[in-house]
């Protein structure tokens, strides 16, 4: 077992053996994480062991998220805000199954935080949402993410309340 690194998708990388036993996610990966990633709609992170290089443990996908309404956040994070905040999506999140229960899904969500405080330095944005699959929004909460009130599915992270990461150079 090498070191274990977050890299950027590549063409390289072997999506095509990825298996988190959720189709849609594996389908994702391998049809579409490639194409968001040439035409900057979404950014792909993989997570690797620098032994074995091009396989996947893991990946999280993020992008620009589309403004929010203020009205629709928490109820403790409404004020002082204009009417509606923009941020960054986590859009996907998933942990092969022969990786499950190491930690790793924890490692790619402290990535996608560590990137959306890096960016909001350079285009503000409110926090990082996260449209949680069905039974999942769990996960989200036990790291501080907050659901909406009419849509528990849909949680917040606000950027201003982000721990400060080390900084990481990418390769």
């Amino acid at each position: 077992m090498g070191t274990l690194k977050v890299k950027a998708l590549e063409k390289a990388h072997d999506v095509a053996r990825f298996n988190c036993d959720v189709p849609v996610l594996n389908n994702w990966l391998k049809t579409v994480a490639g194409q968001h990633q040439k035409n900057g709609s979404s950014k792909t992170f993989v997570l690797i062991d620098d032994a074995e290089p091009m396989t996947i443990i893991g990946f999280v996908s993020m992008s620009m998220r589309a403004p929010t309404v203020v009205d629709d956040l928490p109820a403790a994070m409404q004020k002082k805000l204009p009417n509606a905040v923009t941020g960054y999506t986590l859009g996907r999140l998933a942990v092969s199954v022969e990786h499950k229960g190491k930690g790793h899904g924890e490692t790619l969500l402290m990535t996608a935080m560590q990137k959306a405080k890096q960016a909001s330095t350079y285009a503000a944005g409110f926090g990082l949402f996260v449209d949680a699959k069905e039974g999942v929004a769990s996960f989200y909460e036990k790291y501080g993410f907050v659901a909406f009130p009419d849509d528990p599915d849909t949680l917040v992270y606000p950027i201003a309340e982000m721990p400060d990461f080390p900084n990481e150079e990418e390769e």
